[in-house]
């Protein structure tokens, strides 16, 4: 009997065991199983090498407060304030609205203008393209006129004329030749015939010396015809290259006129909506809506948090420093977070200004921190480790 209960006894001693050793087992962290298919237990990290400088400090952005009010040299009332001191902004959202009904009537009127510099650039555009037309074909007219005129223009009409006198002056002189050498012949014989041909001949000089003359005035009006066509074909082309360089400039200044004056218009409106340069927290609002605000004034206060915060600590000891460079990793803990570590690098360790000899603590260092999802907001205090080497 007693040596039964002994075998119970022991079997119960290793049960137990064996229980033990499988809660181990099963609590032990277990990785991605092998080849085998058996799990390997995940080891932790080992700990950095070196010893651990933990200094204090608190969150803080590394660019001043900037106060900001409406831009473009607007002024007015304050229609409306879109956010409260402790928001977090991004890059563009609104911040503040100015009353625009002033700065849209200006668009408005701008816009007109512009309208009706366009319409008259376009009308003097279409007139334009009508009068290069119709001097395209005056000069095409006038130079079919000269064609025509030096065609019709001949110095033969004149050189027959001429010709025409001189025979008519030696036909005057044969004929008077003649007649002189009648009255002197022996024996004598009846001139009547011959004075009436001498007479005949001088009539016929008359007459050619007439049409000559005639002919004369015909050639200088022609002449002065063909000037006139050479004198109206440079004037069509003059008239065409003077329309060639296209509608006349101040209809184009008159248009990049109204362009500018809708710019600054539209500028000026979109001044009217406040909204944040980068990403920030909202520090305190500097108006209160329906306030009227000047050029400058400012109406909120941003601090810049685009850039992410920084952790800063003024109590990096002397003894420290050395061990302390950029680039080394830290890790953050805040008061506000106890159960979160930010993971951080040193930027830059730098010596307080004015430090004295009575304290060992003259060195500031700056950590930047990794992209969290906590809300981070400057002031949160707490403490750093860094991890420094030996």
């Amino acid at each position: 009997m007693m040596k039964a209960k002994s075998v119970w006894l022991v079997m119960l001693v290793v049960l137990a065991l064996a229980g033990c050793r499988g809660g181990d087992l099963q609590g032990e962290p277990q990785g991605e199983p092998d080849s085998e298919g058996t799990p390997v237990p995940t080891l932790p990290p080992p700990p950095p090498s070196g010893r651990m400088v933990v200094v204090d400090g608190q969150l803080a952005s590394p660019y001043p407060s900037l106060p900001l009010g409406f831009g473009g040299g607007v002024s007015g009332e304050v229609l409306t304030i879109t956010v409260t001191a402790g928001d977090l902004v991004a890059a563009g959202d609104l911040l503040a609205l100015l009353d625009d009904a002033d700065l849209q009537r200006a668009v408005d009127d701008a816009q007109r203008l512009l309208d009706r510099a366009t319409a008259d650039r376009e009308q003097a555009a279409q007139q334009w393209e009508r009068d290069l037309a119709d001097a395209e074909k005056a000069l095409a007219d006038a130079e079919r006129a000269l064609t025509t005129t030096r065609l019709q223009y001949s110095d033969t009409p004149l050189e027959e004329a001429r010709t025409a006198l001189e025979r008519a002056q030696q036909a005057e002189l044969d004929a008077k030749d003649t007649y002189d050498k009648v009255l002197v012949a022996w024996p004598p014989i009846p001139g009547d015939s011959y004075y009436a041909a001498w007479q005949n001949a001088i009539r016929e000089r008359e007459l050619a010396e007439m049409r000559l003359v005639d002919a004369e005035d015909a050639h200088s009006a022609d002449y002065l015809g063909l000037q006139a066509r050479e004198e109206d074909v440079a004037q069509a082309g003059r008239a065409l290259a003077a329309l060639e360089s296209g509608v006349a400039p101040a209809y184009d200044r008159a248009v990049e006129d109204a362009q500018r004056e809708l710019a600054r218009a539209e500028e000026a409106h979109a001044h009217a909506r406040l909204t944040a340069p980068w990403a920030a927290i909202v520090l305190s609002l500097d108006v209160a809506p329906d306030a009227l605000v000047g050029v400058g004034t400012p109406v909120v206060t941003l601090l810049n948090v685009d850039d992410g915060l920084r952790f800063i600590s003024q109590n990096l000891s002397e003894q420290h420093v050395a061990t302390v460079y950029p680039g080394q990793r830290a890790v953050v803990v805040l008061r506000a977070f106890p159960e979160s570590q930010l993971d951080g690098t040193i930027e830059a360790v730098a010596p307080q200004a004015g430090s004295g000899s009575a304290t060992d603590a003259r060195f500031t260092v700056y950590v930047r921190l990794a992209p969290t999802e906590l809300r981070l907001m400057p002031g949160l205090t707490g403490r750093v480790e860094i991890y420094a080497e030996e």
